[in-house]
């Protein structure tokens, strides 16, 4: 059996090199989709005692031309003799099949006969003996067109030459089989080439608006021409230069129902009161990113992250302030901290009102005296630099923690970054 399979493995890969015929010719004027096709029947042996039994076939075709397929198949069928012993016959071939009045154009009619010759390559099994060689098959049928397969029957006489051995007799063997089933083809039914069902002067294949009304101009595509892009055709859009994105009516104008100047389609904030400043997304101006626009914001230049009133003030809260980094083992803050910090410093210099914790922790390696100590100098440091810049010492308190509040485990590298922090307690009059 492992020859046969290697057989039919040729067979497939034969197929697919035919299959370059066609997707190498860019215009479909026949129908080339391949085809599956399943037939089951009934074989007799070309002898007096005409020995019967059953068969099936099972192939994959694709034509080359309106007028050829190009088939490969496996069959197996069984003969029971006068003596019921069981001929068992297994063959993978490949067959050329004529079809005379051009069963593959693409207005070919529904019934159509065939007619061709294959090669086979079988393995006979017959009271205990095996044997393969090759052979041929001479076959005429028909197939009949539905909406989605096809009907398909033949009749195959086919020829397997046998050499002596044992019971087998040197000699070629004959049998008839008749056959009957579907062919399945894969994708849709292709179009005339040129196929244009809108008349647009683009044909289908090319055509992304088929159904374009008559005597629209159109472009490329097959599409009506809309200069800006806005989904009104020319012919009809009264404002012809509308930016990229913008929502427009019936007539291709930008539609603003709240007059910010920010197309609806692209408005995050669609009920912006009248005369009230946007940004580029229709929304009220919010420098500091609190939640509370310019307009109303008492308190701008809240540091990012704060929770503040609906004044836009902050209120009493404690937060980590990621981004502060200091040298290891030491208190000098690294050059990347100054960032944040400055943003600490703008806020509380426009609510005085406020005061502030720093509060410095670590994690649990070294000494708990030591990371006590060294917690409390880097709460300083970050002290001494708000002070630098313009904030009361008065507002402001250092506290360090050491390892005595971790926020993660200390076991895993990942907990203990976490757990190495500088905190910004706030306490606010606020409410």
């Amino acid at each position: 059996m492992s020859k046969l399979r290697n057989i039919t493995l040729a067979l497939a890969v034969g197929c697919s090199a035919f299959s370059a015929y066609a997707a190498d010719e860019e215009e479909k004027s026949f129908d080339n989709r391949w085809r599956v096709h399943g037939l089951i029947g009934t074989s007799v042996a070309d002898q007096a005692d005409f020995d019967n039994g059953g068969e099936f076939k099972l192939g994959l075709g694709k034509p080359i031309s309106p007028y050829v397929m190009l088939d490969s198949h496996i069959n197996y069928g069984e003969l029971k003799t006068s003596k019921n012993d069981t001929y068992e016959r297994t063959a993978a071939g490949f067959d050329f099949m004529y079809f005379p009045f051009g069963a593959f154009h693409l207005d070919a009619a529904s019934l159509q006969p065939f007619m061709g010759a294959g090669l086979t390559y079988h393995e006979i099994n017959f009271i205990g003996e095996n044997q393969s060689d090759y052979g041929t098959d001479v076959f005429a049928g028909f197939t009949y067109e539905l909406e989605k397969v096809s009907l398909r029957g033949e009749i195959r006489y086919q020829v397997d030459k046998i050499k002596e051995q044992n019971v087998l007799v040197d000699d070629n063997f004959y049998t008839y089989a008749a056959l009957i089933g579907i062919s399945v083809p894969f994708g849709e039914k292709p179009l005339p080439y040129n196929y244009d069902s809108d008349g647009d002067g683009v044909p289908d294949r090319l055509d992304k608006c088929p159904n374009t009304p008559r005597g629209t101009p159109v472009d490329a595509t097959g599409c009506p021409l809309d200069s800006d892009g806005d989904g009104i055709p020319n012919f009809r859009d009264q404002c012809p230069n509308t930016p990229p994105g913008a929502m427009v009516n019936v007539h291709g104008c930008s539609i603003d129902d709240d007059r910010d100047g920010v197309p609806n389609d692209i408005d995050q904030c669609p009920n912006t009161p009248y005369g009230v400043p946007v940004n580029a997304q229709g929304c009220p101006l919010d420098s500091d990113g609190d939640g509370v626009p310019d307009k109303i914001d008492q308190c701008p230049g809240t540091l990012p992250g704060l929770k503040v009133n609906s004044r836009g003030c902050v209120l009493s809260q404690t937060v980590a302030l990621s981004g502060v980094h200091f040298e290891f083992n030491k208190a000098r803050l690294m050059l990347d901290s100054q960032t944040v910090l400055d943003k600490v410093a703008e806020s509380l210099s426009n609510e005085p009102d406020v005061n502030i914790i720093i509060m410095g922790h670590t994690d649990s390696v070294g000494s708990d005296a030591y990371n006590l100590k060294l917690s409390q100098s880097r709460a300083e440091s970050v002290v001494r630099y708000l002070t630098g810049k313009g904030i009361s010492e008065s507002r402001q308190k250092a506290t360090g923690y050491g390892e005595s509040k971790p926020v993660a485990d200390n076991n895993t590298d990942e907990g203990r970054e976490r757990n190495r922090r500088v905190e910004l307690q706030v306490i606010s009059p606020n409410k």
